[in-house]
């Protein structure tokens, strides 16, 4: 579905990605993981045209998309889920919810999708003429992947959403991510710190160090890998 190659990227004369090759297969969760400024979350960003590439291509169900503004990327399907949730908290968790959607032109598929939200998330449901910045991490976590999946997309990408959330909200996160994919079959590039769950429910991974791609296999044959094991897994 997405493929990346030789992808290079620069903030100045600093270089974030040296030419860096991945491959999202349609259907799957795949992981991104890696320590903090390893670049993850730059890639993420390159992939939504938020940064742009110095060398390289990207490409979306064999269509190159490199050169794409941002709002074509969205049209595209390919819907990303920011770090920090970047909700709007002064407007309701409805509200919020619908901004979501701004792209989506069929009224009634927006109306469905909210419904598959708030079935998704009860406690949205509940709070939905609540002020989104009153709800608690992990609500508004919940917000976030839900004002996501009001865009309809085709690929999700999610940058750690699982920080900051205690262990018990961010297992929930992660099972939801997982019932999203095997139910719904929503392909998922999963950026995240917490390799542990990442690779239980992915299945691939890449390990980013310093801009470059580490390590890359399927996610159960990292999870036995010794020095994946030792430097990321705690084991």
């Amino acid at each position: 579905m997405l493929k990346i190659e030789n992808l290079s990227v620069y903030y100045g004369y600093v270089c974030a990605l040296k030419e860096i090759s991945l491959e999202v297969r349609e259907g799957e969760i795949t992981c991104l993981l890696g320590a903090n400024g390893a670049g993850k979350s730059t890639t993420l960003q390159t992939i939504s045209s938020l940064v742009k590439a110095r060398s390289g291509s990207i490409e979306f169900r064999g269509v190159e998309i490199g050169g794409h503004d941002s709002a074509k990327i969205v049209d595209l399907g390919i819907i990303q889920c920011p770090e920090g949730r970047q909700l709007f908290p002064s407007l309701s968790v409805q509200d919020n919810l619908m901004i979501g959607a701004y792209k989506v032109k069929n009224r009634s598929e927006a109306l469905e999708n909210r419904s598959t939200v708030y079935e998704l998330f009860p406690i949205l449901s509940e709070r939905r003429r609540q002020l989104a910045g009153t709800l608690s991490g992990g609500e508004q976590q919940m917000l976030a992947i839900g004002r996501a999946l009001m865009a309809s997309p085709s690929l999700l990408m999610l940058d750690e959403p699982s920080l900051g959330l205690a262990p018990k909200i961010a297992e929930q996160i992660f099972d939801l991510l997982e019932k999203l994919n095997k139910e719904k079959n929503l392909t998922i590039l999963l950026v995240e710190q917490n390799a542990n769950a990442a690779l239980k429910i992915s299945t691939e991974a890449y390990i980013l160090e310093t801009g470059s791609i580490a390590l890359h296999g399927s996610s159960e044959s990292l999870a036995k890998n010794d020095l994946v094991r030792e430097k990321y897994l705690g084991a």
